[in-house]
């Protein structure tokens, strides 16, 4: 009698696994790995998709138009959010003026500029001034109040946020997506920039769903 339940218990045991590959084709801890302890957002109606990145990074910069087809159709309930990362002088310049750009409100205009004027323009930028000046000229930005929030400690509390959200997220290397602070996908593991994107897509509707946004 014992078993025969024992036969039953793996019959239904090789079901159900059966039945998780065939809904998912992607496997914990190769394809995506989980964030431990998960960083969780106090808001349970919104699915935030971070993404780390530093702008003199070249694999960074190739990602873009990759994060441009994320950003179709994503449902409301998604929000993207680019990290950039400042851990050391020359990364946390250009971070500096991403947040700046961003409290000047023309980041949507300036984001893949500056990713260009590093990568296929070939700018360098030494200091703060020269991502200031860079701005003013591309932008029209008034130089003295960009350098006022760029040196603000609202800004510098803003790079170090990003920065600890790193190290509690244990990021490797950029670029890198985490979705809602739980799971990470595995470049060298998909293949492809596009393989990331996809199984971003994946991971999200399965974070949809556990959280009661979609049926």
């Amino acid at each position: 009698m014992k078993k025969i339940f024992f036969i039953c218990l793996l019959i239904s045991c090789s079901i159900v696994f059966a039945q998780v590959n065939a809904t998912s084709p992607y496997l914990e801890g190769l394809h995506y790995k989980n964030i431990t302890p998960a960083h969780t957002s106090e808001n349970n109606k919104q699915i935030i998709v971070y993404e780390f990145f530093g702008y003199k990074c070249p694999h960074c910069a190739s990602f873009q138009p990759y994060m441009k087809s994320l950003h179709k159709d994503l449902p409301d309930y998604v929000t993207v959010v680019p990290v950039p990362l400042g851990f050391n002088p020359s990364w946390k310049i250009l971070a500096q003026g991403y947040y700046t750009a961003q409290s000047l409100g023309i980041i949507d205009k300036s984001h893949q500029a500056m990713f260009d004027a590093l990568h296929k323009q070939g700018k360098k930028f030494r200091s703060i001034e020269d991502i200031a000046d860079w701005y003013v000229s591309e932008f029209g930005v008034n130089k003295k109040e960009f350098l006022a929030t760029a040196n603000s400690f609202m800004i510098d509390g803003m790079i170090n946020k990003g920065n600890n959200l790193a190290v509690k997220m244990n990021i490797p290397s950029t670029p890198k997506l985490v979705i809602n602070g739980k799971f990470m996908p595995e470049v060298s593991a998909l293949g492809s920039n596009d393989a990331v994107i996809e199984l971003t897509r994946h991971l999200i509707k399965q974070e949809a769903k556990s959280m009661g946004l979609v049926e």
